[in-house]
């Protein structure tokens, strides 16, 4: 005897033996129990779920034999049963739809429709594909569709149910069916296996069922390809070769160096990839899954119905990665990966294209949530060490008013206060120095503002602040004056005239350092080496520009 397939050797027999569609099987079986079966069904669904089968088990059930009407049970040993199965029923017509098309083919069914059947209860016709019907088919279908002769079903199957007319859709009772979910897949294939005495772990037959994409058909065919390599004694690593599938170790190697920020063992990664001759867009459709299920191991609880398609042995290994990963590491991974599969259809150069993408994600690992990074500013403006509890700088800043005058202010915004060098702790700033500095940390907002006052040097005569500015900058200062006195008001606490032009620096920068200058000079080198300084350059990227000397505390009398 030939060999026969997987597909067809597990066909259901019955309606209680179709995998997946508990409810459309449940309706049907009630139907035909109640006597309440309509003349014309449609099923329509994905490829491989079912359809073709399950209007076979219609048939049986409506010409059974073992009784004197229509069964849910049909006995499959009677003739018509046996008849139907092999798809030699006289009375049971199966039809493509595709090749079956025409008018003159349905003019030939109306003609047959009017005879009785030569034996059974019901003359059937199962037109698969049916929406391959051309119009005037469909037209020429219409009239006995609606009043058949009461001896005559038809039961049609598509693919593509919207591209059958309303006036079709509107005589059928519509049956829908699902996709397999990837467990229920998963208990089918190991039925079989056990069924064909196959041995095979529950990490590959998972792998078959994922790849099957919901197909029943799909999942059978793929287990048969399998076992042709492998024989009666099937391997992990079998699985994962013939199929194109990607290796579950190769995507815990993905996730480990997103994790750690490990650039270089990514272009390994990929590497790997390109000896193995993987297929870059499938790795990224398996990678994007892989995430998915990190994603619902920190979310979903134990027992969730969301964590039944990962293996038990699974979880336990993905369960570190999953908690060192935040959610917003996941989602913008997940945004990353699928503009990438996009791209690899595409791309001229594959590679470069996937190694580009993960490389993106190892280094959106090392973002800094917002809110840390205002509870790492108000630290330092605070004065507090780098070791300090964040929470405190947290609850102050969500305690903090925002200025009445504000534009930018909304509630639940935090505000940041400036840096501690940038205001007089003590009130109104009153030296030259001081005033400069604090006018800085005004600005700094402004960048285009900012920027000369940096490189500036100021003097104070009474009302008057001098401000020497690089050549440059000059011209530019001149036309923003008004802004350059609102700072200086703003930061000396009351009126002040401002009176801007070129310094001296460049004409003494051939001239010797002066004392003072190698004074300033050690004291910006001493202070670059105080955590808290080299905490808040590596945050904002910044540099030490001017250091002052505390003024000793008066002493109160």
């Amino acid at each position: 005897m030939s060999y026969q397939v997987l597909a067809r050797k597990w066909r259901p027999r019955t309606f209680d033996e179709v995998v997946g569609q508990p409810t459309l099987t449940r309706t049907l079986k009630n139907a035909l129990a109640s006597g309440r079966i309509g003349h014309a069904f449609l099923l329509s669904g994905a490829r491989g779920v079912g359809k073709t089968t399950t209007a076979r088990i219609l048939a049986k059930a409506l010409n059974c034999e073992k009784g004197d009407s229509p069964t849910p049970d049909p006995c499959g040993d009677c003739p018509a049963c046996r008849e139907i199965a092999a798809g030699t029923a006289l009375d049971v017509q199966e039809i493509d739809g595709a090749t079956n098309n025409g008018v003159e083919q349905v003019r030939e069914l109306r003609e047959s429709a009017r005879y009785n059947p030569a034996r059974d209860r019901f003359k059937i016709w199962i037109i698969d594909e049916v929406h391959m019907l051309s119009a005037g088919a469909f037209n020429a279908l219409l009239k006995t569709l609606e009043e058949p002769p009461p001896r005559v079903k038809f039961i049609f199957a598509t693919t593509e149910y919207h591209k059958i007319p309303d006036t079709i859709l509107s005589r059928c009772q519509q049956y829908d069916f699902r996709m397999i979910p990837a467990r229920e897949l998963l208990a089918h294939l190991r039925r079989v296996a056990d069924g064909e005495a196959i041995r095979v772990s529950e990490e590959a037959l998972g792998r078959i069922a994922r790849a099957a994409e919901g197909s029943v058909r799909d999942a059978l065919s793929l287990f048969d390809q399998v076992l042709a390599f492998s024989g009666s004694e099937v391997k992990d690593e079998d699985v994962a070769a013939l199929l194109g599938l990607i290796d579950r170790e190769l995507l815990l190697r993905a996730s480990s160096a997103a994790v750690s920020g490990d650039s270089l063992a990514m272009l390994e990664l990929v590497e790997s990839l390109a000896e193995f001759g993987a297929d870059y867009r499938n790795f990224a459709r398996e990678l994007l899954l892989h995430l998915r299920e990190l994603l619902l191991l920190r979310l979903a609880p134990e027992g969730s119905a969301l964590l039944s398609a990962i293996l038990p042995e699974e979880r336990e290994r993905m369960r570190p990665l999953a908690e060192a990963f935040s959610d917003e590491d996941l989602l913008r991974a997940f945004d990353v990966l699928t503009r990438a599969e996009a791209e690899l259809r595409l791309a001229q150069d594959p590679r470069v294209t996937l190694e580009l993408a993960l490389l993106k994600i190892v280094q959106m690992r090392r973002l800094m949530p917002f809110v840390e990074l205002v509870e790492r500013v108000e630290r330092l403006a605070a004065g507090l060490p780098a070791s300090a509890a964040a929470a405190a700088g947290a609850s102050a800043a969500a305690r903090a008013p925002a200025p009445a005058g504000d534009p930018e202010a909304r509630p639940g915004r935090p505000t940041v206060a400036p840096p501690a060098a940038a205001v007089n702790p003590g009130g109104a700033a009153e030296g030259a120095a001081e005033i400069l500095i604090a006018m800085v940390g005004l600005s700094a907002s402004r960048p285009s503002l900012a920027q000369p006052l940096r490189s500036a040097t100021a003097r104070l005569d009474g009302d008057t602040l001098a401000l020497e500015l690089a050549s440059d900058f000059v011209g530019f200062a001149g036309e923003h004056v008004e802004e350059y006195r609102d700072l200086a008001k703003k930061a000396a606490g009351r009126p002040l005239k401002v009176q801007i032009g070129p310094g001296v620096a460049a004409a003494e920068a051939d001239a010797p350092p002066s004392p003072e200058q190698v004074r300033r000079e050690r004291l910006r080198k001493e202070a670059e080496r105080e955590p808290a300084v080299q905490e808040a350059l590596d945050l904002f990227g910044g540099k030490v520009v001017d250091v002052r000397e505390a003024k000793p505390a008066k002493e109160s009398a």
